[in-house]
């Protein structure tokens, strides 16, 4: 990740709005062009060298957003991979060759923008200057990070902030410690789970995994801990429970935010004593396991609401392990859907050769609420429909490609009723919120975008709240 000198305390700056403003005396004496970028590809701020190098008006670029009219490849794909690209020659000028380095602006990790430096002059001029502008120490950062084993890099990721999570799961697999992995249904909560174990000392030892949120209740304590023969209605002979079959080894509770109340009570006493008792029985069994724990559910709340016990939160919780949705680490859509395709076309036996470029783009704008799961579905599905070895945009499901259709259009100025192919109507809501981002993006004020709309300012205001597009 790319940072800018001096500005390396991100609580310097609320906003990448302030950047131009707060160091514009850096900026405005430059001799190369700066050029600040939102991550709704708005220009925010170009100094003068900018505005000269490519004969355009500041105050022109940012009313009219004419970052639209430039084909810039550099700055397109850092918006869209989240990653630096350093020297590259992307436009002449005056018959000289005019060279971009562009990195990722963020602020307490959530993504601003794109911040990108343009020098006139050759190659070995510019090697010859150094940047004063960017710390460009992503991959300084990525060098700190411990090399990954063989079982963490079976993870899917060239993303930055996924591996410093990878990485810290990897040292708590040197330790006995209880770890609790955080993510949304999808992320992998089970594939790091099962790396750290393989990683661990225990590793010739069973992995067992349990899903708390699949088992009936009335069954969960016979599965944890076993029962006698005779315990229950059905009871026809003893039953290991998944506590001794994971002797030595570990236990993976999935999803044990739906655990219920009283057997979190028993679940407690596991590891505070290290023995339990089989459902039915008088022995105490002694058990040496360590607990890996998951949940996509907000712990702390329970706690409050009393659905989750503090002290076993406590218990589970000694390593927290929060793993980013795809959504956060986008910039993985592309190595992952490779990944995909070589898998499912041995499973499947198939020929596809990759994605159409709109296609990529589709999935570049869909927040996949499920995940790596959910892109992992959707590409075997497209990979079975296909009718060429290049899947179209055609092919993609309608409810992920129809808000990309319908931004795409409502650019170019097209009837909005009529962007789905297969003619399905849109919600009311999803053109609402569409139109009201899209118009606050381009007329950027709640004035003028109501002005254009012809709804108040305080209406615009009012559906931006409602829609989350601002807080």
């Amino acid at each position: 990740m790319a940072k800018i000198t001096d500005i390396s305390n991100k609580r310097e700056f609320n906003s990448i709005d302030l950047i131009g403003s707060q160091y514009s005396y850096i900026f405005d004496y430059l001799d190369e062009g700066v050029l600040i970028i939102n991550d709704r590809a708005r220009v925010i701020y170009a100094n003068p060298a900018y505005t000269k190098m490519f004969d355009v008006s500041n105050l022109a670029m940012i009313k009219n957003n004419i970052f639209n009219k430039i084909d810039d490849e550099v700055i397109t794909k850092v918006l869209r991979h989240r990653k630096s690209i350093k020297g590259k020659l992307d436009h002449f000028v005056d018959g000289r060759q005019i060279t971009v380095s562009a990195a990722p602006i963020y602020s307490d990790d959530r993504f601003e923008g794109v911040i990108a430096i343009y020098r006139k002059g050759h190659i070995s001029e510019i090697d010859m200057r150094r940047n004063i502008v960017f710390n460009l120490s992503e991959d300084e950062d990525e060098n700190l990070i411990p090399p990954l084993n063989s079982h963490f890099q079976k993870i899917i990721t060239q993303d930055w902030k996924m591996k410093k999570v990878l990485s810290m799961a990897q040292r708590a697999s040197k330790v006995s410690s209880s770890v609790l992995i955080r993510g949304d249904s999808g992320t992998g909560k089970e594939l790091v789970a099962r790396a750290i174990h393989n990683s661990s000392p225990r590793r010739n030892k069973a992995f067992i995994a349990v899903n708390c949120a699949t088992i009936p209740e009335n069954l969960l304590e016979s599965e944890l801990f076993g029962h006698e023969q005779g315990s229950f209605t059905g009871a026809i002979k003893r039953k290991i429970g998944k506590f001794e079959e994971a002797d030595g080894g570990t236990i993976f509770l999935d999803e044990i935010g739906d655990m219920p109340l009283d057997m979190q009570v028993k679940l407690l006493r596991v590891l505070q004593e290290g023995e339990f008792q089989r459902v039915g029985g008088n022995d105490l069994i002694k058990s040496d396991v360590r607990i890996l724990s998951a949940t996509h559910r907000n712990l702390e709340k329970m706690i409050e609401e009393g659905k989750f016990r503090q002290d076993l939160y406590y218990r589970i919780n000694v390593i927290n392990v929060e793993l980013p949705s795809l959504k956060e680490r986008n910039n993985d859509i592309e190595l992952l859907c490779d990944h995909f395709i070589d898998k499912i076309n041995k499973k499947l036996d198939t020929n596809i050769k990759g994605l159409a470029e709109e296609v990529i783009e589709v999935f570049y704008e869909h927040d996949w609420p499920g995940n790596v799961r959910e892109l992992e579905n959707v590409m075997e599905r497209l990979m079975v429909l296909a009718e060429d070895e290049i899947i179209q945009l055609k092919e993609v499901p309608s409810h992920i490609s129809k808000l990309y259709k319908f931004r795409r259009n409502f650019n170019k100025g097209d009837n909005l009723i009529n962007t789905d192919q297969n003619g399905e109507i849109y919600k009311l809501e999803e053109y609402e919120r569409e139109i009201i981002r899209l118009a606050l993006e381009k007329f950027g004020s709640f004035n003028a975008a109501g002005k254009a709309l012809g709804i108040t300012h305080k209406t615009v205001a009012t559906k931006a709240r409602k829609y989350n597009i601002i807080d």
